[in-house]
């Protein structure tokens, strides 16, 4: 009966331990890029996870702040690094660093040396490293700590690189957990914005002969979108009122026939638009005017003709 009673005792205690154990919270997938990331069984995230980041604090400076925390990793930590970009004008080094809930030491690692105890940030010259050390091993479990620094002044953040280094036994592995988290950055950059590309005229009024045509471009090759030819005798073609225009039919190079009983080739001229150069095309006994472009349409005009 004593047995008995030993062995429930250890299960009830098993079975008490076991939730402190096995749950936990992953990393929302509702989060914006750089709040937080999992690897190797641990996780890290901002301080605060949403919201405004850095933090001003009192005196106007910028304070980066993370919380580390064990999931399902069972090896101990003893480091964190993350990069942070050169920039014009310069950071500077932080002004205050943190750590809980023990105390650390604080290193910047610059010119692309890197950490020299993980290699992380060798030979980044573009970048600097920055190293909390507790120096000595994270023995609590499951455990929370807290790292931050301070930057002086209102300083930017964007996705960087961050690692932490966990005990091994194995001198050869090199798995040490990382992974994107908003760090400081050297400004705030905005999406780049491209300018639309204007057609060099989006209007052009040629004479043939005694016809006026007007010539529209709007899409991007510079190509006419649209051909007409004004009714009204006393309105220039362009300038024509939207119901005297009469527009060309457009048709496919294949369906322009020239000889037989559509009349001999009389006259081919080149515009030589260097965006999108048109061939003019004019056979004997025709009234008709055919406007060609390199992609394989043509206009044809004016309506009506013959």
């Amino acid at each position: 009966m004593k047995r008995r009673l030993v062995l429930f005792s250890v299960i009830v205690a098993i079975l008490m331990f076991l939730p402190a154990i096995t749950t936990f919270a992953a990393c929302p997938t509702d989060l914006d890029p750089g709040r937080c990331f999992e690897a190797e069984g641990y996780r890290v995230e901002t301080v605060p996870l949403q919201g405004p980041f850095p933090t001003i604090n009192n005196q106007g400076n910028s304070v980066f702040a993370y919380k580390i925390s064990k999931t399902t990793g069972k090896r101990k930590v003893k480091e964190a690094d993350i990069l942070i970009p050169v920039c014009t004008p310069s950071l500077g080094n932080p002004i205050a660093f943190s750590c809980g809930p023990s105390l650390c030491s604080g290193t910047m690692f610059t010119d692309g040396s890197g950490d020299p105890s993980t290699s992380f940030g060798l030979g980044l010259t573009t970048y600097d490293t920055w190293n909390w050390d507790w120096k000595e091993w994270w023995f609590d479990k499951p455990g929370q700590r807290t790292v931050s620094f301070t930057f002086q002044g209102k300083i930017y953040a964007s996705p960087n690189a961050m690692l932490m280094k966990v005990e091994t036994w194995n001198k050869n592995r090199r798995d040490n957990p990382f992974g994107q988290i908003l760090a400081p950055s050297c400004s705030l950059v905005p999406p780049p914005i491209f300018p639309p590309q204007v057609p060099l005229a989006t209007k052009k009024e040629e004479q043939i002969g005694d016809v006026k045509i007007c010539s529209e471009s709007t899409d991007q090759t510079g190509c006419a979108t649209k051909v007409y030819t004004c009714s009204d005798p006393l309105s220039s073609a362009c300038n024509c009122p939207e119901g005297s225009k009469q527009y060309w039919p457009q048709k496919s190079l294949a369906d322009i026939v020239i000889g037989g009983d559509m009349g001999t080739l009389q006259q081919v001229w080149t515009d030589p638009d260097p965006r999108c150069p048109t061939t003019y095309i004019i056979t004997s006994g025709s009234t008709c005017v055919k406007r060609c472009y390199p992609s394989g349409y043509c206009y044809v005009g004016p309506p009506g003709c013959k």
